[in-house]
């Protein structure tokens, strides 16, 4: 048994939301310290709502609250824990393992024949090891593709 993914995505994903909120309260602080945000709410409210759409966009863009928090290959299946889920993806159930980037960031997507509770993809980050190494995540992903291949060559199925 051996982690895939990168062991501190709880962190991160925590991080980014607790980043959001920290920053529109170092904002607001001096405002309702001076007692500006009372005598003038729509001056305040205004630029406020545009940071947190920004925030928002920028979550939902970078979807770090689709990630797997935990992936552990267990040579014959994968092992995935997101929040309190935790659910068993035999390889026999994986159609094919893609690598993207977005900036500096690579991510790992499991596509499923069969959808699981998790849902019919599993996203997650790699080994921080592997974050500046892109052919070590792509080495992880054929790996994983060679893996499912075998197992779908037994299935019948692709």
């Amino acid at each position: 048994m051996k982690v895939i993914s990168f062991k501190n995505t709880i962190l991160l994903k925590r991080g980014m939301w607790l980043t959001a909120v920290a920053l529109m309260a170092v904002v607001a602080t001096p405002w309702v310290l001076d007692g500006s945000f009372q005598r003038e709410p729509v001056v305040h409210v205004i630029p406020m709502c545009i940071l947190g759409g920004f925030w928002i966009y920028f979550l939902r863009k970078m979807q770090f609250h689709r990630l797997a928090d935990e992936v552990t290959d267990c040579e014959d299946y994968l092992k995935v824990r997101k929040g309190q889920l935790e659910e068993t993806v035999p390889f026999s159930n994986v159609s094919k393992v893609d690598v993207s980037t977005s900036g500096n960031i690579h991510r790992i997507t499991i596509c499923l024949h069969e959808p699981t509770k998790l849902g019919g993809q599993i996203v997650f980050l790699p080994q921080a090891s592997l974050w500046s190494n892109l052919a070590g995540v792509k080495r992880v992903a054929v790996d994983l593709t060679e893996r499912a291949t075998q197992a779908n060559d037994g299935r019948g199925a692709y």
